[in-house]
């Protein structure tokens, strides 16, 4: 090459990363990746509003944090030996056509290919995994399948897996047995499965063993599931502290056989006796519940049950499908103190979210134990604050000489977002908060050990 061709001009003047000690570069790289509310602990704090909304918001999120982390390795040998880390601690599959070559990598690390000499495999790092496959094509789904089994086995230190996959071709398909086994594989750091979508179900059996040969935390698989049903007499869920799940069996088991349970995510289509016969021996237990209302019939009911059996509740997710729905009369019969809101209807009207206001407004002044009032869907806070001030500004007012707080989503104080003008109270919403982390995160009314 010759010395003074413009690419030695760039080389002799490219610019180097500062000397730093590489305890301040692992601190930079944890903040330019950080996605909030993803790992545990800070994830048991949304564990009411796991699934679909939980992933529409923050699954953007990982993605972009993906981009970064891939960036910072590709810069040079230091950086990547640092970021490395950082990189496997979350694995997001999008694309079946990826598990070929993640695997390989995987299983060339446990071998120490690919890794420095003395460091530990790739797949030792991961702590989520999440399983999004959204590509059409049909071919090899059977051997996608088998890789994803594969890729599994290699996270031993897995914590955290979401199942919310697209791809058409798996509706009709079955979670296969080599992937409940790989997921059982995790043994006792694994702590939370969420299927947040109705593909690639497990069979019931599989589920059973999963949960037999594991520690979980958190169980959501809100779908009716395939397959014979064993009865659960020989069942333990020793820790699982949260439960949203369609199997009669899991409703029938013991005050023994779910001695942690704190929280219940009770899905719309469950059949009402079920659930009576569930909070007769659960009820309490329990310091929160999930419902979801798409029409007016079996509210009162459900709330009825609740003040019966579930005297130490005091958190309340209830998911509408139109702010319609929300009435105070039926709500304030549950002397909670954490009220959680989330309705599917976007574009609602300001008059219907004045109306909404008002019931909260009147919940405020007949239920003295309310401290909280928290919209958990972060397009009905994103609406509010873009087409509804009219509305929230009012509410703001009255609820400010009372000691019930109005939160967003991440649980910060809506009156402090609308002080601010419209441009930087969305960028405040939106933000990944990288250099205000919190210094420890409270895990809300459902304790874990």
């Amino acid at each position: 090459m010759i010395p003074n061709s413009v690419s030695a001009l760039k080389a002799r003047y490219r610019p180097k990363p500062p000397d730093l000690p590489p305890e301040i570069w692992l601190i930079i790289f944890d903040h330019a990746t950080y996605v909030p509310g993803i790992f545990i602990p800070e994830i048991y704090e949304y564990s009411g509003t796991l699934g679909h909304c939980f992933n529409r918001y923050h699954r953007p999120l990982i993605r972009r944090a993906l981009v970064t982390k891939r960036s910072l390795v590709r810069v040079c040998r230091q950086w990547w030996l640092l970021a490395v880390p950082f990189l496997y601690k979350s694995i997001f599959i999008g694309r079946g056509r990826c598990l070929s070559s993640l695997a390989i990598t995987l299983a060339l690390s446990v071998g120490g290919k690919g890794v420095l000499p003395g460091t530990r495999p790739l797949g030792s790092y991961t702590k989520r995994l999440d399983i999004a496959i959204r590509d059409n094509s049909r071919p090899n789904s059977d051997e996608n399948l088998d890789l994803l089994a594969e890729v599994i086995r290699h996270l031993q230190n897995l914590a955290v897996v979401s199942v919310d996959i697209t791809a058409p071709r798996y509706i009709s398909l079955d979670m296969p047995d080599t992937v409940m086994d790989a997921l059982a594989y995790a043994g006792s750091s694994l702590k939370i499965i969420d299927w947040a979508a109705p593909c690639l179900l497990p069979r019931c059996r599989s589920l059973q063993n999963l949960v037999n040969k594991t520690q979980l935390h958190i169980l959501q698989c809100p779908f009716p599931l395939h397959g014979p049903r064993d009865p659960m007499d020989n069942c333990v869920l020793s820790s699982c502290t949260t439960l949203a799940i369609t199997s009669n069996h899991m409703y029938r088991m013991s005050s023994t056989q779910l001695p942690a349970l704190r929280e219940l995510i009770y899905p719309p289509w469950m059949p009402g006796p079920p659930l009576d016969r569930f909070l007769e021996r659960h009820g309490k237990k329990l310091t929160s519940v999930h419902l979801s209302w798409s029409t007016s019939i079996g509210f009162r009911d459900q709330i009825h049950l609740l003040a019966t059996h579930c005297p130490n509740l005091r958190r309340l997710t209830i998911t509408l499908t139109f702010w319609g729905l929300l009435d105070a009369c039926i709500i304030e019969l549950v002397p909670i103190e954490f009220l959680c809101l989330c309705c599917w209807k976007t574009q609602s009207s300001t008059n219907t979210y004045k109306i909404a206001f008002a019931t909260l407004t009147r919940l405020k002044d007949v239920m003295p134990t309310l401290r909280v009032i928290r919209f958990a869907h972060y397009s009905n806070v994103n609406e509010l604050l873009m087409n509804h001030r009219k509305a929230l500004l009012p509410a703001l007012e009255l609820l400010s000489g009372s000691n019930v707080r109005l939160e967003d989503h991440e649980g910060r104080l809506l009156s402090g977002i609308v002080e601010l003008p419209i441009h930087e109270d969305l960028a405040h919403l939106f933000s990944l908060r990288l250099f205000n982390r919190p210094a420890c995160v409270k895990c809300g009314p459902v304790m874990r050990s």
